[in-house]
């Protein structure tokens, strides 16, 4: 019990940060609006609905926003909430997040515990405890930590099940539980089918290391091998026939792949980690720094850590090959993996070079990685410091005073069948519950009965407020409200 004092109190410290952290404005990217939406939509039992109102803002905007609905994992982690809190009570809603964080800290902490000291686990997750990067991801509404959670659970899980010491460490997992893990992962982001043939590879990479080789019964497979893909399979079919897929339209996107993207992502992926010290200074020399142990990990832990280095490739492969970047938040839970092998490739390291004075090697690994978790701690303690001092916000985003003037004019000031354009139409409607469009042309004008454009934005996703009143002679323009950052025109035809 004593051993995991450290790791829990470091575990303690990074919610205290997260929950210091959550603010009471969100950005401005509506994703969250969509999870929050569909969230509500499952209390309600409407999600039909829900596909059919965002179908058409996806497919009747102007330029592609997102799928017609996001995996329902999320949504339904999140229902509970949005009938405790209500669907715009911001802070409260994203209590979520804290909570899945430190939940995934602890399945890390675990992971790590198979394979190092205690002491060596419990720093590598301090790195993750206090990342600035992850914690202030804590603050919003959106799948990316839920995701980091689930899908390290079902890697300890595979890594429990097929590379086991001995066999009865294995056995001990449930498989349904590892099928549980599986289908979770999947059902809060697609990308997690990725880890069933990760499951899969780690099973035959198992079967094909045993001396001597002798294949499993069909009892032993029917029975242990194949459940957690049996309750996989039937908690999909369940999940098919319960909600209506939107995520589907996504795919569409694939037909834009080409040389120049796949190029495009190689690139930027492979330099994309350095983010994730991007609070230190010169992160890229820092990434730069470790590569080489990043590599020399892999390379020196094939066979013991065969599941994890599958899952980075596959996942790398859908990366590159992914017409469309997602910045940082994607690689989430590759950093885990990336940080673990840094650290194995600099343990190595240390054998080989500090034959005569071992112990130093070992405290300048460990002094490497304890400078970065400090300075994360301290970055991320600034943070929210400043955050406690300022009352928690808003900050200028979709909370704030001047947004909800404008939310609240088209709320009563508009007929409930209207038809609004806004360059976030999915957080207009989550606000106002109007149908919305996002129309950046001249042409799409015609679309709505009202727009609404932020004066500050350009021509960004929107038609500039310049050039509005110009922009197509067939319609005439009335302005019906206006504040500091927000106009209101009414739409009809001449």
């Amino acid at each position: 019990m004593k051993k995991h004092l450290l790791p829990l109190a470091l575990i303690l410290l990074s919610l205290l940060l997260a929950f210091s952290l959550l603010s009471l404005d969100h950005e401005w990217g509506d994703d969250w609006a969509s999870y929050l939406m569909q969230a509500v939509a499952i209390t309600q039992g409407d999600a039909q609905g829900f596909i059919e109102r965002n179908t058409f803002t996806m497919r009747e905007s102007t330029h592609f926003i997102g799928p017609d609905a996001y995996p329902w994992g999320y949504p339904t982690l999140l229902a509970p909430f949005t009938l405790v809190c209500g669907p715009l009570n911001i802070l409260c809603l994203k209590v979520i997040n804290p909570i899945l964080f430190g939940l995934f800290l602890w399945v890390f902490y675990a992971l790590l515990a198979r394979r190092l000291a205690p002491l060596e686990s419990a720093l590598i997750v301090a790195v993750f405890a206090f990342s600035p990067l992850l914690l202030k991801f804590t603050d919003q509404i959106g799948s990316d930590i839920a995701f980091l959670f689930f899908s390290t659970l079902a890697l300890f899980l595979i890594v429990g099940r097929t590379l086991a010491p001995h066999a009865s460490a294995g056995d001990s997992i449930p498989p349904y539980l590892l099928g549980l893990a599986l289908f979770f992962a999947f059902f809060i982001r697609t990308n997690g089918i990725l880890l069933v043939p990760t499951l899969f590879c780690a099973q035959a990479f198992h079967y094909l290391q045993a001396t001597p080789r002798v294949f499993p019964d069909l009892k032993r497979i029917l029975t242990n091998e194949a459940i957690p893909y049996l309750v996989f399979g039937l908690l999909t079919v369940l999940n098919l026939v319960l909600f209506p897929a939107g995520e589907g339209s996504h795919l569409a996107h694939l037909s834009q792949i080409s040389l120049d993207s796949l190029g495009d992502n190689l690139m930027a992926y492979f330099a994309m980690p350095a983010f994730f010290f991007s609070d230190l200074p010169y992160p890229e020399i820092v990434y730069g720094l470790l590569l080489p142990f990043i590599l020399g990990g892999i390379v020196l832990n094939f066979k013991q850590d065969f599941p994890l280095i599958v899952y980075l490739i596959f996942s790398y492969a859908l990366f590159i090959l992914w017409p469309e970047q997602q910045g940082i938040r994607f690689l989430f839970p590759l950093l885990p993996l990336l940080v673990y092998f840094a650290y194995r490739g600099m343990d190595a390291a240390r054998f080989a070079l500090t034959d005569a004075y071992p112990r130093l090697g070992l405290w300048l690994t460990r002094g490497f990685w304890l400078v970065i978790a400090a300075s994360f701690a301290w970055t991320s303690l600034s943070l929210a410091r400043s955050n406690l001092a300022q009352g928690r916000g808003p900050y200028g985003n979709a909370f704030d005073p001047l947004s909800i003037e404008m939310f609240e004019f088209v709320k009563s000031e508009t007929p409930a069948d209207a038809v609004v354009s806004f360059y976030k139409p999915r957080a207009l409607r989550l606000f106002t519950d109007r149908a919305s469009l996002l129309i950046d042309t001249c042409d799409g004008v015609t679309l709505a009965d009202y727009m609404v454009l932020r004066k500050s934005r350009g021509d960004v996703d929107q038609i500039s407020p310049e050039k509005i009143e110009a922009c197509n002679v067939s319609v005439a323009l009335t302005e019906i409200f206006s504040n500091k950052k927000f106009v209101v025109y009414q739409i009809s035809p001449k």
